[in-house]
């Protein structure tokens, strides 16, 4: 009797399982994730100081007036994205691989496209959190905000999918989890150097045009577009509007991005 008893529970559990949707299921597993990103300390302080470091430029040296703020800001605004978003989704990417969590994880439920989009979706959401961190704290600090806050989302969401796509591919071309460091440094150099200087206004403007074409600048362009006091910005290099380019680039990165992670990828550790 007392075996028959213990078996029942087990067997509903069950059948109830078999009836879990997938969007169920991936959405236990992304708040499950959520909870693992407040627990691992390496991650948790990317998260809690990548604001912090963007916002120490305007407190260390405030801008005169609304454009200085706008040439500011556009860059801080994608920049906390690269630093949390990208380090923090390469590093998981690559650590996990190696502890063979993905191959175990792989035998699961969920599809692997939902184990992925579980894993990466708390670090977007958190990513726009920090966005709206920064916007707030400029604001706090005496700079306006966004004359069209709707480009500033936007600018915003397609970094963060940038910088996540970004992530799971050089974690996946990542040897282990302590090369991943160095990995990710390339794209992280680029991002940080091409969105100051497609703002800057002594740059050539036509080299300024040309960069337009590197991950990230695109979505800088966007913010400096949105502030309340437009700088002196690149020309889009091809014949169509601003906006229509900036957008339409980073969906080509996030595309080209999103290809390399797909052919590179390894459940297992790799060789």
């Amino acid at each position: 009797m007392t075996a028959t008893v213990s078996t029942l529970p087990t067997t509903a559990s069950s059948g109830r399982s078999r009836r879990l949707s997938g969007w169920t299921r991936t959405r236990r597993q992304i708040a499950f994730e959520t909870s693992m990103v407040f627990r691992q300390r390496n991650t948790l302080l990317a998260t809690l100081l990548a604001p912090v470091f963007v916002l120490f430029f305007p407190i260390v040296s405030r801008p005169e007036d609304a454009t200085g703020w706008t040439m500011l800001m556009a860059p801080m605004t994608v920049l906390v994205l690269v630093f949390s978003v990208y380090i923090n989704g390469a590093t998981i990417v690559a650590a996990r691989r190696e502890s063979q969590l993905f191959k175990r994880l792989r035998t699961s439920e969920l599809t692997p496209t939902q184990l992925i989009v579980s894993m990466m979706v708390p670090l977007v959401l958190l990513g726009l959190v920090q966005v709206g961190i920064v916007v707030a704290g400029v604001a706090v600090l005496g700079g306006p905000l966004p004359a069209d806050p709707a480009l500033v989302a936007a600018a915003a969401l397609a970094t963060a999918l940038l910088s996540v796509t970004a992530g799971v591919a050089v974690g996946s071309v990542s040897p282990n989890s302590e090369r991943v460091q160095y990995s990710v440094m390339p794209l992280l150099l680029l991002a940080a150097i091409g969105s100051n200087l497609v703002v800057a206004p002594n740059v050539d403007p036509g080299l300024r045009s040309y960069l337009l074409f590197a991950p990230f600048t695109g979505a800088v362009d966007l913010v400096a577009r949105a502030g309340e006091s437009v700088p002196v910005l690149a020309d889009t290099p091809l014949p169509v509007s601003p906006i229509v380019f900036d957008l339409g680039i980073t969906g080509f990165w996030i595309v080209a991005l999103g290809f390399l992670a797909f052919v590179t990828w390894r459940w297992e550790p790799r060789g």
